[in-house]
């Protein structure tokens, strides 16, 4: 499948990523995390629906319609998720993560999603994928990261214009690493 990116890519990435100051302009709550939203990034917007609540921030480019997403959004599962295992984490993230995924490939055209990745997030199991498709005719690129945290399923994204990882991208993907549990 197009997308997938390994991990020596995705350590590359990482360093690239280390490279690019990501100043804290304020840490921000969303839902059960806490991140530090990168400086350049507006916002937030926040949308409360059925238990669950979505925060985005955007860092405008000069492109007309162009501007990084940075967005998380926390869904109360309740007692569910009470006594699960770390394995059952693990099992659990990537689980919701494909469903995240199918939710943000709907929208999209020529949709196309890399392997799934288990990573930590506040030093819990999580898990991310990498994705391209195509946004009314304009390439698009996108970083889902999934995680659960208490009764909370929590996705993390980033996206943006173009077919690479952009320098905005990975100053939200080092924020979005270093999100801490309230």
């Amino acid at each position: 499948m197009a997308g997938i990116v390994s991990r020596s890519v995705w350590s590359l990435l990482i360093a690239i990523a280390l490279l690019y100051p990501c100043e804290s302009s304020f840490s921000a709550e969303a839902g059960p995390l806490v991140i530090s939203v990168p400086k350049g990034f507006e916002g937030p917007t926040r949308d409360d629906e059925n238990g669950g609540v979505t925060i985005a921030w955007i860092e405008r480019q000069p492109v007309p319609g162009g501007g990084t997403l940075l967005q998380v959004s926390a869904i109360d599962v309740g007692t569910s998720l009470d006594g699960i295992t770390r394995a059952q984490r693990v099992e659990g993230a990537s689980h919701y993560l494909l469903e995240f995924v199918r939710g943000v490939g709907h929208s999209l055209e020529n949709f196309e999603f890399g392997e799934f990745e288990q990573v930590s997030l506040a030093g819990l199991p999580a898990a991310r994928v990498h994705w391209t498709a195509s946004n009314s005719g304009q390439p698009a690129v996108g970083i889902i990261y999934c995680v659960l945290v208490g009764h909370f399923v929590v996705s993390l994204q980033t996206r943006d214009t173009g077919t690479e990882i952009t320098p905005a991208m990975y100053s939200a993907m080092s924020a979005i690493e270093g999100v801490r549990v309230r």
